[in-house]
């Protein structure tokens, strides 16, 4: 009898079994002893995706499968029912190959020895844009834009800040900001933008607690917008005021892009000449906290949310290109640094000191603390886990520049130049060379 039989004939077993625990007759459970360790044996069947039914053997598990906790990696699983000695789960979503399970009991946790193979599928799909550049709202099937910056609220809309290519537009201006909802099949044209130079947004960035935007806009140094979902999306441009008098320099050159923190309702920004601000959208106030050496513009700004306290920031010109940097804002001016080689342009994966990337273009933290890079000039998507230090590239052909959805052997990207994360992990990809709007799904 082949495995998957066996499987089978073993899962309606256990759900059998367990659908007898309101019933006294034949009823055999054991419920969880805290005085006694819990113990943990095997587990089948060891590999397959998301939604895979899977049973823990061991001992001391009790029977109660709200007290019990288990996790592939760092996402937990669902408990479905427990005898004691075993357990039903159904494997979630998880982005590596190879997964730990843990078990945790009360004040016990504990790891199998052996572990879980997870069959992990990589495509890339469109979702809007049929390649023009000109904006077109309506169904996404048919509609039309060159995105530039995104960024995804609690309710799963994209909102997207464009660039104008029309004819005559002026330099660094925009269309204006779009919202696109997949499960209503539109695409809005929620703000139209004059056709006025540097009033594109740069750094959208959403908080997924209240559905407000926050973002820096090009007119210079001092600009930024508050875009809230009640006042309907309309940006509410406010300017900078920086505090006088701190150990460092005020910033005379632009900032432009800017990162947000959900933890300190913060934003955050790097101007060329090194400088790096904290800033209150909602007074304004901003102060330096540290003045990096390196000179150029930054682009992708994000905060680990697994370790709120650590800011990264991406290198897109200058001697800052191509780098990817971190600083604890806790301890500003003695954790500056750069994580990987600094020997120019190029596409290397592996351990992040060795990683090399060609002109990174934004990045952004997924709710695991799993960092997803558009390396603009590979033409590819990255992902760096800073628990391994490891850099892998997701999707794309680095160096080859194209347009095709699909897996990983055949998608390919032109000049994606920002990425969003929805709170359930949905990656979404602004790819501005092919006036696209992406969706990976990694399972």
């Amino acid at each position: 009898m082949k495995k998957e039989k066996i499987y089978v004939i073993l899962f309606l077993f256990f759900m059998a079994f367990l659908g007898c625990k309101d019933s006294n007759e034949g009823q055999i459970k054991e419920d969880h002893d805290p005085s006694k360790p819990i113990k943990l044996t095997s587990f089948f069947p060891d590999h397959g995706r998301i939604r895979e039914k899977v049973i823990l053997e061991g001992e001391n598990f009790g029977s109660d499968p709200d007290k019990i906790k288990v996790y592939f990696n760092k996402k937990r699983a669902s408990v479905v029912g427990s005898n004691g000695k075993n357990m039903y789960v159904i494997v979630p979503r998880v982005i590596d190959s190879l997964s730990t399970i843990s078990v945790v009991i009360g004040n016990d946790s504990l790891v199998y020895d052996d572990l879980f193979k997870y069959k992990v599928t990589i495509s890339v799909t469109t979702i809007a844009g049929d390649g023009t550049a000109s904006i077109r709202p309506g169904a996404l099937e048919q509609s039309q834009l060159k995105p530039f910056q995104l960024d995804v609220d609690q309710f799963g809309n994209i909102f997207v800040g464009t660039d104008n290519t029309a004819s005559g537009a002026a330099s660094y201006s925009s269309d204006g900001l779009v919202r696109i909802n997949e499960e209503e099949n539109t695409m809005e044209l929620v703000n139209k933008f004059p056709n006025v130079a540097n009033s594109r947004f740069e750094g959208l960035n959403c908080d997924k607690e209240t559905g407000v935007f926050y973002t820096a806009v090009r007119t210079g140094t001092l600009e930024y917008a508050i875009i809230d979902p009640a006042e309907g999306w309309i940006p509410r441009y406010r300017t900078i005021s920086f505090n006088t008098g701190g150990k460092y320099p005020i910033p005379t050159t632009n900032g432009n892009y800017m990162g947000y923190s959900s933890v300190d309702k913060h934003m955050y920004s790097r101007y060329s000449g090194g400088e790096i601000a904290k800033i209150n959208p909602e007074t304004g106030k901003a102060d330096i906290i540290f003045k990096s050496p390196e000179t150029g513009t930054s682009i992708g700004i994000d905060i680990d949310p697994t370790n709120p306290n650590m800011l990264y920031i991406g290198g897109y010109s200058g001697t800052i290109a191509h780098g990817i940097y971190r600083l604890d804002l806790n301890d500003p001016e003695n954790s500056w640094v750069r994580l990987n080689i600094n020997t120019g342009a190029g596409h290397r994966d592996g351990p992040i000191e060795g990683a090399l990337f060609n002109t990174i273009y934004g990045l952004r933290f997924d709710p695991d603390g799993i960092m997803y890079i558009s390396d603009y000039k590979n033409y590819c998507i990255r992902k760096y886990d800073p628990s391994t230090g490891m850099v892998e590239t997701v999707l794309g052909i680095p160096g080859q520049s194209g347009m095709r959805d699909g897996g990983k052997e055949e998608a390919m990207f032109h000049s994606c130049t920002a990425i969003g994360i929805g709170v359930d992990g949905t990656i979404y990809i602004a790819d501005r060379g092919n006036n696209r709007v992406r969706k990976l799904s990694i399972e």
